[in-house]
């Protein structure tokens, strides 16, 4: 059975493309969705820089530099983000669908498919920091879709702060389609499953935490 990738059939119509994926012995059309998923990475994170998403630390040096100055870094940290979302590229379709694959019986290529509906749901909810940076002056880890806003009222401590600002329903959403996806096309118990999803997770939003807690650590030490 040949089965060609579709990614928004295989969120509006799941249990019905998830059978064919299932069964599917040849599989087309991965190449043409993985350069236009890349295409649309870079996009993304070319206009979330433009909008100046992440800018703070270059907005805070603007007086002390002058224009050809200033524009050659914000010139080094357009390159940055696009290099930053390559990046994320890979390492959410590529390895993380490596490490699934290590703990259950299907094939590399139908991990991908699933990761590639991730990738998509995640590039969504950093479209949406867009209009609460600029019109809430909301940062990413305070997004009224994560935890983070409600912890910053409990706790001022930085790293607590990114670590459940990491966790939105964004990705409560991508945990429970990863664990139905991968559920449906693998014989693994589906405990087994919630295991293996939620442990993935925690060490992507523990790493989120501390990679931002020491961004945020150098900028304050290089001032």
């Amino acid at each position: 059975m040949t089965y060609s990738v579709n990614l928004m059939k295989l969120f509006i119509r799941r249990e019905d493309h998830l059978f064919k994926l299932r069964e599917a012995e040849r599989i087309k059309n991965v190449w043409k969705l993985l350069f236009l998923l890349l295409g649309l990475t870079i996009l993304t994170y070319v206009w979330t820089s433009w909008m100046g998403l992440g800018t703070d630390p270059l907005s805070d040096e603007m007086t002390t530099l002058n224009r050809v100055e200033y524009e050659f870094r914000k010139a080094w940290f357009l390159i940055g983000r696009v290099a930053f979302g390559i990046l994320l590229y890979v390492f959410i379709l590529f390895i993380s669908s490596f490490f699934f694959w290590l703990f259950n019986h299907v094939s590399y290529k139908k991990l991908l498919i699933i990761q590639m509906n991730v990738l998509l749901i995640m590039l969504l909810e950093r479209v949406l920091w867009i209009p609460l940076m600029v019109y809430f002056g909301l940062d990413w880890y305070v997004s009224p879709f994560s935890f983070g806003i409600i912890t910053s009222y409990i706790t001022n401590i930085d790293w607590i702060i990114y670590l459940l600002g990491s966790i939105s329903i964004f990705q409560l959403f991508i945990i429970w389609y990863q664990v139905t996806c991968i559920s449906s096309i693998s014989p693994t118990k589906k405990r087994w499953i919630w295991t293996g999803v939620v442990f993935w997770h925690l060490l992507l939003w523990t790493g989120t935490a501390a990679l931002s807690n020491y961004d945020l650590f150098l900028h304050y030490l290089l001032r």
